[in-house]
């Protein structure tokens, strides 16, 4: 029995061929993939934010609990008069520091929900 050997152009309808399957179960896998992120997308979005969230507020109380050194100035609790409205006041820039660190992931995942709601948005029922 002789062996059947291909000839050069038959190799390359072969090679297509393969490559041509390859494309369309890459085009499927795609296509399920995108499918995913579009159902999914809000609660991928949420869970990434809170986990942000989550990450920076931790940090923070772990800066606070530990007294890392930072631009800020330490506590100062001498002032005479309200002591709690002194020690508010003294600590205004460690406060509001602290105060954009949590609240700034939060502004953002707002801004985005409010824009794809816009874009992406249903249409109203009359």
């Amino acid at each position: 029995m002789k062996s059947y050997k291909l000839t050069p152009l038959d190799e390359l309808h072969l090679e297509k061929k393969k490559l041509r399957e390859e494309r369309a179960i890459s085009g499927q896998r795609l296509s399920y993939q995108l499918q995913y992120l579009e159902d999914n997308w809000g609660s991928m979005l949420t869970k990434g934010v809170t986990s942000s969230i989550k990450n920076k507020f931790s940090e923070t109380m772990d800066n606070l609990s530990h007294g890392t050194s930072s631009s800020v100035v330490p506590f100062k609790t001498k002032r005479p008069g309200n002591p709690w409205l002194n020690i508010a006041l003294s600590n205004l820039p460690l406060i509001g520091g602290v105060a954009w660190k949590v609240a700034k992931p939060a502004i953002l995942a707002f801004a985005a929900k409010r824009i794809t709601g816009r874009l992406f948005g249903r249409k109203k029922r009359r």
